[in-house]
Order: structure tokens, then C-alpha cells, then sequence
């Protein structure tokens, strides 16, 4: 073959090969023509922002407890003397900063956040487990001494099992690191003071 046209068969060669791999990409996959759709991810995907539906629902729904912890404590001192449940009361407060990272969290995902809770109200929208209707809460808040001291502890036992499950089920499905991070440390806490209701509901029910 003439070497003038040897040079042209092989740099032809080149040309075509060099604009196949550009056509395929870095990845091997063929680039999608201009002015066509990105690909969109599967429905079971993280979207945009690091988080999934379980990380709504673990948000949304620790939220619900909260707001209703919130309210029950605010109910302790004017209905019982019973010191350790004063402090316990007391020290539920300090669940209330958590409460605002997740409800800040929410706002950045562009997710409802659940409305304060009205004690006695009608049941709220997407009352969960745990929750204790309008008609429990009257009929605790009709109780003093003794008496609230047990109804007290029995709806907070409610509250703390369904977050912790909230906790777990987070842990094993949610995609958001900070969520996860803020179930961990939750679950630790919440069954710690899981344990001491539990411990003060046996006792008050023997006397």
C-alpha cells in the first residue's frame, strides 16, 4: 500500500475510535442525546438531600411523640408531689432541642412538619402509635396524687415504646446520616428511661 495512503487509512481509523468513546463516556454508557431527559432514579433511591421516605416518617413521627411528651409534662406539677416523676417531667425538656433539629430538618426536605399538639382536642392528623387520645388525655388530666402518678407513667411507657421502635426502624432503613445518628443515640436514651418507668410502674401498682 502507497504510504501516503497507509497514514490516511490509520489516522481515519483514529478519528472514528476516539469519537465512539466519546459517544460512550467515561463510563461506558452512551451519552443521551441533546435536549433528551437524565436518567431518573429508581423510586426506592435517596432523593436529593441525602434522606428517604423512612427518614420522614421517622421525623414526622418522633415529632407527633414530642409535642405530646411536651404537653404531658407540663401537666406533672400541678397533679402530683411525687418527686421522681417531677424530675423525670423536668428533665424531658431536654428532648425538646432534638425535636427542633428534626423539625428544622424537615423544613430543608420540603416536608410537612406536624402542627403543635392541642391537648384534649379532637385526635390530630396522623395520630400514630403511642399517642394517646383526646379521650385518655381527659381522663388522666381528671386524676391527681397516686392516681396520675399511674396513668402518667402508663401512657409515657406508650410514648417511649413507639419511638423506640421509630429508632430502630430508622436504623435499619433510613439514608440520612444526621437522622440516623440523632435514632442512635435516641434508642440509647429512650430505654434507659424506658427501663425506669417500667421499674416505678411495678412498683406503684404493688402499693
Amino acid at each position: 500500500m502507497n504510504t501516503h495512503y497507509r497514514y490516511v487509512a490509520v489516522g481515519g481509523a483514529a478519528v472514528l475510535a476516539a469519537a465512539v468513546l466519546a459517544a460512550c463516556g467515561s463510563g461506558g454508557t452512551p451519552a443521551s442525546p441533546a435536549g433528551s431527559p437524565a436518567p431518573q432514579p429508581a423510586a426506592s433511591a435517596t432523593v436529593a438531600g441525602g434522606f428517604n421516605a423512612a427518614d420522614v416518617a421517622f421525623t414526622q413521627g418522633m415529632v407527633r411523640l414530642e409535642n405530646q411528651s411536651a404537653a404531658m409534662a407540663a401537666l406533672v406539677a400541678g397533679h402530683t408531689t411525687t418527686p421522681q416523676l417531677r424530675q423525670f417531667a423536668a428533665r424531658l425538656s431536654d428532648h425538646l432541642g432534638d425535636m427542633r433539629d428534626m423539625q428544622d430538618w424537615m423544613r430543608g426536605w420540603h416536608q410537612p412538619v406536624p402542627s403543635p399538639y392541642s391537648p384534649g382536642a379532637t385526635p390530630p392528623a396522623g395520630m400514630g402509635p403511642g399517642m394517646m387520645d383526646f379521650r385518655g388525655w381527659d381522663e388522666m388530666g381528671r386524676h391527681h396524687g397516686q392516681a396520675f402518678n399511674q396513668a402518667w407513667v402508663t401512657a409515657m411507657i406508650s410514648h417511649h415504646a413507639a419511638e423506640i421502635a421509630l429508632c430502630r426502624t430508622e436504623l435499619r432503613s433510613g439514608a440520612s446520616r444526621q437522622a440516623r445518628a440523632l435514632a442512635r443515640a435516641m434508642l440509647t436514651e429512650r430505654q434507659a428511661e424506658l427501663t425506669q418507668l417500667r421499674h416505678w410502674h411495678q412498683d406503684w401498682t404493688r402499693n
